[in-house]
């Protein structure tokens, strides 16, 4: 009965060095969609640029949004914000920075609708494209916060390569140390369900969109006359499909380390993927996920208890080790990716079930409301 449990166990930990190889090599070596964005710092003057803000969400991360932007390098920069003329607080805001002293002129811009809905905020930004005037424009999202040299060195990349538009995605970061020892766990556990699901969706419009969206003055004003049909909201312009449509030079990349969202784990892929839709299938992963953690260190123990003077001793041992090891790879370059806790890479383990435990629940609380609406419908 011993050596048929030695065995069993061998096989699981097999399993899981497998499928935990299989993910770190699509994690780290698959994914040629994110390259990270390398830039100089602008060599030349590219004339001004405007930066349009719609202002909606969480007021404590507008404002750090803003004042991001107002501590820019890049000396020609006009800042545009759009508001909810009923949102008190904004326009309250929008006052403070006006008033601020600033190298940058801040241009403020009201509406009479809410700019929660995205068509709503393309609205807006149709709006205040009158009162820009600059030869660059940047869509930035509101919870987007700036490296002090984000702006200098997007455009020096776009002018110096000719590109038409450029997306940047945005990295993650936390603010509590608690929070950074676990936030690379989450990540790891949210990027194998991508890996997943990747594999059987077919892309999405909503991947075409960026939080920082930089584009050519000339080349907006062309992609916008071709697009504009009277009557009908025109988002060709402002987001980056419009520009690949119409055969212009673009590029998409990574721009975590020039600008980042702060993210709470007990809401991590609402923070950073929040038009991401979760099913049982998902949930399924994570829990797979966990067990495969508790496996490599099942296994590790088993291996240095019973020791290594037999065939299944020593591959359960292997095996497991070959788990520990990638996922302990895994935190490291996550933690690197997020400026995390790097040096808790070694207990990886003690974060990864917390974590797991983090993401069902929240997995939990994004389907509930789906199910209740569907069949609300039904």
């Amino acid at each position: 009965m011993g050596s048929v449990l030695q065995f069993g166990l061998l096989f699981l930990c097999w399993l899981a060095a497998l499928a935990t190889l299989l993910i770190f090599l699509e994690t780290w070596f698959g994914l040629s969609g994110r390259n990270r964005f390398l830039a100089r710092r602008a060599s030349g003057a590219y004339g001004v640029i405007t930066v349009f803000v719609p202002m909606h969400g969480a007021s404590g991360k507008v404002e750090r949004t803003i004042g991001s932007i107002l501590q820019q390098s890049y000396p020609f920069i006009e800042l545009v914000l759009i508001y909810w003329e009923e949102h008190r607080h904004f326009e309250q805001l929008v006052k403070q920075f006006r008033s601020a002293r600033s190298h940058i002129p801040v241009r403020a811009v009201p509406t009479s609708f809410a700019l929660d809905a995205r068509n709503n905020r393309i609205r807006a930004l149709e709006h205040a494209q009158g009162v820009a005037r600059g030869r660059w424009f940047v869509i930035l999202d509101s919870d987007v916060i700036l490296d002090r040299f984000a702006v200098e060195t997007a455009v020096e990349f776009a002018g110096s390569n000719e590109v038409s538009a450029l997306a940047l995605r945005a990295g993650i970061r936390c603010r509590s140390w608690l929070q950074r020892i676990i936030a690379p766990s989450m990540e790891h556990l949210l990027q194998m369900v991508r890996i997943a699901n990747r594999r059987r969706e077919k892309r999405r419009a909503a991947d075409f969109e960026s939080p920082f969206l930089i584009v050519n003055r000339e080349a907006f004003d062309m992609v916008d006359k071709i697009n504009r049909i009277p009557g009908v909201l025109n988002d060709g312009a402002w987001s980056m499909w419009g520009y690949q449509i119409e055969g212009l030079r673009t590029f998409e990349a990574d721009g975590s380390r020039w600008m980042w969202r702060d993210a709470d784990v007990r809401s991590w892929s609402s923070s950073i993927d929040p038009e991401r839709r979760y099913g049982k299938s998902s949930a399924g992963f994570v829990i797979g996920s966990a067990i495969m953690a508790v496996l490599s260190v099942a296994g590790l123990a088993f291996g240095m208890i019973h020791g290594i003077d037999n065939f299944a001793g020593a591959s359960i041992l292997a095996f497991s080790g070959v788990s520990y090891l990638l996922m302990w790879t895994s935190y490291f370059l996550f933690a690197r990716r997020l400026r995390a806790a790097a040096w808790f890479a070694p207990l990886w383990i003690l974060s990864y079930l917390p974590a797991a435990v983090l993401t069902l629940v929240e997995m939990a609380s994004i389907i509930s409301p789906e199910r209740a609406s569907s069949r609300f419908l039904a």
